[in-house]
């Protein structure tokens, strides 16, 4: 079995959306003739808050093997903007953190010091050197500037590499929104350097193939969507006793504030108020880890508190168990941006509830909501509000509008599927 090299930021314990990528590639590429080796940061500390993710851990390299992969965790050491992120969170020295951040940003693509996890390329270009036999990598990113360590290993050893991105990094245009000369000039040296860094790899991969064509194009390299996916075996161990009581419709994940939520909300007030007694619940589990998307919903549906609720982060379990109770499945796309897909579509998808996107995006989630044909996609409040009062008549009625998972049009969405892409490309990096 031919080792490959995986380097990647996020990788469980950590219980972040981000860690599932690199873990899926590292529990089914041995099925299609790869033992994956992986290099991460150590997770200690479970993810509640933003600051978790800054605070230290121990000094000592982690060491873990199992059937299909080994893992070398390394130490974090939090420079001083995280140490005082860790200590005051959001209440203080603000702007003294922001000019850090600033001046972090400036000199990482010159100075790998600057770099908060550059251990993890020193401890990559130390295993390659002793494991000479290793002969290929992939490189996920974000943070983006693992590309620089695949870039500076490539360079220093020959091995050959896939740049995989969850999203766009200089390609998309979100991050240009309402920004100043700072962040724009930022912009355009990060562009400068993923063309640099990045040119240096095989082939580009991303989690949508807008995404990897706009990639592919900047960085003049041969591009490929390789889906986040799911896993149905998450879904295996979860024992539930039919839906909820009321009729349940659930968003779960991040929100951003260029995804349009006030058109599903305002659908879901008309909804409430155009039923008679209605016995609904629009639960968003989680969304109060973040404060300013929780106070936006907050502040949308003011008057109708009895029929939604915004909860702190829960487990993941209990996320699953909620999916799969649930009557309703919601999901916003990004207005404009037809190649982001949020990794939840896909969980979302195995759970076997019916999915409604409002609005769509007429782009890739669109596709994969039709390729699977596990639930619809409206774009108007009046065409929401239709589809919700009839789903809500199925709901009175006892008809209960369920996916079957184990077809062939969901499971091509499957992270063993997806893995197998990934496979056939690292076969052709001769």
């Amino acid at each position: 079995m031919e080792k490959v090299l995986i380097i990647s930021y996020f990788f469980p314990p950590c219980n972040l959306t981000a860690s599932q990528r690199a873990q899926s590639w590292a529990n089914y590429l041995s099925k299609f003739g790869y033992k994956p080796v992986v290099i991460t940061r150590r997770w200690d500390h479970k993810i509640s808050h933003l600051s978790d993710v800054s605070k230290a851990t121990p000094d000592a390299i982690l060491h873990q093997e199992n059937e299909n992969y080994e893992v070398y965790y390394v130490p974090y050491h939090p420079n001083l903007r995280d140490q005082i992120y860790v200590k005051y969170r959001e209440n203080g020295f603000n702007f003294l953190r922001r000019f850090l951040t600033m001046m972090e940003l400036l000199f990482q693509p010159f100075f790998n010091a600057a770099i908060p996890y550059d251990n993890i390329g020193e401890f990559a270009n130390d295993y390659l050197e002793k494991n000479p036999d290793v002969k290929k990598m992939v490189v996920s990113g974000n943070p983006f500037n693992l590309f620089k360590f695949g870039y500076q290993l490539h360079n220093s050893t020959g091995i050959k590499w896939i740049a995989d991105y969850r999203d766009a990094w200089t390609t998309g245009q979100i991050q240009l929104i309402d920004k100043g000369f700072f962040h724009r000039f930022i912009h355009s040296l990060d562009a400068h350097y993923e063309k640099k860094w990045v040119g240096t790899a095989r082939v580009v991969t991303a989690s949508s193939q807008p995404i990897a064509d706009e990639i592919g194009k900047l960085v003049k390299r041969k591009s490929h969507a390789i889906y986040n996916g799911f896993v149905l075996e998450d879904f295996k161990g979860i024992k539930v006793e039919g839906k909820f009581t009321d009729f349940t419709i659930t968003y779960v994940g991040m929100l951003y504030p260029g995804q349009k939520v006030e058109i599903f909300l305002d659908a879901y007030k008309e909804f409430i108020r155009q039923t008679p007694d209605v016995k609904a619940k629009l639960l968003f589990p989680g969304i109060a880890f973040l404060a300013d998307q929780h106070a936006r919903i907050k502040n949308a549906m003011t008057g109708f508190e009895p029929y939604y609720e915004c909860t702190e982060r829960i487990e993941r379990m209990a996320i699953l168990e909620i999916e799969k109770r649930s009557h309703l499945l919601f999901h916003v796309a990004w207005d404009e941006h037809k190649g982001i897909i949020a990794s939840k579509i896909y969980e979302y998808i195995a759970s076997g509830s019916y999915i409604i996107v409002t609005p769509t995006d007429h782009g890739a989630i669109e596709e994969i909501v039709q390729k699977s044909g596990c639930g619809v996609c409206t774009e108007t409040v009046e065409e929401t509000v239709a589809f919700l009062k009839s789903e809500y008549e199925n709901y009175l009625a006892g008809r209960i509008k369920v996916n079957d998972t184990s077809s062939a049009n969901v499971l091509q969405f499957s992270r063993e599927k997806q893995a197998g892409v990934l496979a056939e490309l690292l076969n052709q990096l001769k």
